[in-house]
């Protein structure tokens, strides 16, 4: 998907090593600007494809705001 090798290091980190089926679908038109409705089931990555995506469109060395994800439960915010 040619992620930034920081956010592979954080995905790899954190225990994953092959993206779920909703993420091999989602994060490449995200990455690319567009708008993007995905629908699956609880526990399939759909939190994990929308992060994945925002961390690679943010550029570290900016010191401003780029992003805002908004939450509609505590346990994403989380």
């Amino acid at each position: 998907m040619g992620l930034k090798e920081e956010v592979l290091r954080g995905i790899y980190g954190y225990g994953f090593n092959k993206p779920s089926p909703i993420q091999m679908k989602g994060i490449l038109p995200v990455i690319q600007g567009n708008d993007t409705i995905a629908q699956a089931q609880s526990g399939t990555g759909k939190t994990g494809a929308f992060t994945i995506a925002t961390l690679q469109t943010i550029d570290a060395a900016s010191n401003h705001t780029q992003a805002l994800i908004v939450s509609p439960v505590r346990e994403l915010a989380l």
